[in-house]
Formats: C-alpha cells, sequence, structure tokens
C-alpha cells in the first residue's frame, strides 16, 4: 500500500446521524497513564507526526462523511494495529469536540483493556445486548474530551450469536443517537465469518494493514468480505524519518 489512508469511496452515504443528546457529565474517568512503550500517541507524543497523520485522517472522513456515523475497525488478521488505529483515530475525533464512542467488539480477543490498561470487571458490551445494564451504566470517559469507551469484561470463545441478534441493533441505534461517530474495534476478517452479521449495523468500515506484516493474499479477500460498506484502508507501521509509529503518505489511491 503507497499510502497511509486510501480512500475507496468517495461519496456520502447519505446516512442521517444525529447530533449528541448528552455527554455523560455523571460517567466514570478512565486515568491513563502511559509509559516509553505506549502508543497512545496522543498522550505521548501530542506534537508529534503520527498525531497529524490521525489529524489528516480525520479531516477526510469528515469532509467525506460531515455527519458522522457508526465505523468498524477491522483488519485482515490479527496484530495488525486495528486496536491502536481505533484509539488513535477516535482521540482525533474528540479533540476537537466530536461526541465519539470507541466500542469494543472483539470478543474472542479484547484488544480495549489491554490498550487502556483497563479492566472492565463491572461488565461491558456483553451485559448491555443481554439486557443487564444500559449503556450509560457501563461507559467509561477518557480524559477530558468528549471521548467515551464501552468494553468487554471477559472474552467470548463464540460470541456469534451475539451480532445477528436484535440487541446488538438496538445497542447501535442507541449509540448511533447519543454519538456523533462511532468506532466499533471488531474481530480480523479472516477467517471468521462474523462482519458479514455486522454490515446492515454500520455506516462504513475501514481496514488497517501492517507494513511487513500483512500478506498480501489477504488483502483482497478481506475488501471483498467488506464489500460495498469499505470506506478507505490505513496502512500502519510504515517507518518515517521523526516518527517511530506511524508513516509518510504517499499518493492517495
Amino acid at each position: 500500500m503507497s499510502s497511509i489512508f486510501g480512500f475507496l469511496h468517495t461519496t456520502n452515504t447519505g446516512c442521517s446521524v444525529s447530533h449528541p443528546r448528552q455527554h455523560f457529565s455523571s460517567a466514570r474517568q478512565i486515568s491513563i497513564h502511559p509509559d516509553s512503550t505506549s502508543r497512545l500517541v496522543y498522550l505521548t507524543d501530542p506534537e508529534g507526526l503520527a498525531v497529524e497523520r490521525y489529524r489528516l485522517l480525520r479531516r477526510r472522513l469528515h469532509t467525506l462523511h460531515p455527519d458522522g456515523g457508526v465505523v468498524l475497525m477491522t483488519s485482515p488478521s490479527p496484530g495488525e494495529g486495528k486496536t491502536l488505529t481505533s484509539v488513535n483515530l477516535a482521540w482525533s475525533f474528540a479533540e476537537v469536540g466530536n461526541s465519539t464512542c470507541l466500542v469494543d467488539l472483539d470478543f474472542r480477543s479484547p484488544g480495549m483493556s489491554r490498550m487502556l490498561r483497563y479492566s472492565f470487571e463491572e461488565g461491558g458490551v456483553q451485559e448491555v445486548l443481554q439486557g443487564e445494564v444500559e449503556i450509560d451504566e457501563l461507559i467509561y470517559q477518557l480524559g477530558e474530551h468528549p471521548l467515551y469507551v464501552l468494553g468487554i469484561k471477559k472474552r467470548l470463545a463464540s460470541p456469534g450469536h451475539l451480532f445477528y441478534s436484535q440487541s446488538m441493533q438496538r445497542m447501535v441505534s442507541k449509540l448511533r443517537a447519543m454519538f456523533k461517530w462511532v468506532l466499533l474495534d471488531f474481530a480480523p476478517v479472516i477467517p471468521m465469518a462474523d462482519i458479514s452479521e455486522m454490515t446492515e449495523n454500520i455506516d462504513g468500515a475501514i481496514l488497517v494493514v501492517r507494513t511487513h506484516k500483512t500478506e498480501k493474499d489477504m488483502l483482497n479477500p478481506a475488501i471483498e468480505a467488506i464489500g460495498s460498506k469499505l470506506w478507505g484502508v490505513v496502512a500502519n507501521d510504515c517507518a518515517i524519518s521523526g516518527s517511530a509509529y506511524y508513516g509518510s503518505y504517499g499518493q492517495e489511491k
């Protein structure tokens, strides 16, 4: 891939997204204390080149989809940086006042807990889907911006039934009404078939690939699995002078 973000679709989907009705002033906060190994660049290197790449990505998404939307974040296989991209992109939206929610939907390998170094012991997505609690009871705010997260309490080996349930549709609809941007950190596309159950609930999807990691023969099957909902591709971990995080932008695809 020659560009860190190449848009494959340049027309607005026409979806209507409500502006946030509340900012969860009573939401519990997660305090993040990154160390030298953290790649949460908005905290570790707020003036760095990686942050600028996320801001450029944010501007392009906003230009193409000014109303925001529900975006599924995925990758062809594990270890390509989809959770890292989800968190940093969400931070980018929130820093300019866009009410944004991160939702961990990778039940087999929840990444949000690892990335934020926080254990969602009081519950999360599964409990909401089972009707045990409401979203606003388990949502957490990150920092001072309108950035919120709904995590996963424990991993599930076979979560497929959750994706095609009416409860999932209701949860996504509620999140759509509450926030301008909803980023769903989803499982890798290959070899799981879960994404086919979610496409009707989303406005678009972003495929995250990793330089020198993603196998070329997995790219086309991943794109085909996402289908017409694919908004673009992010290539990360590209070396660039001055940044150890993300690469330079090439020509837009």
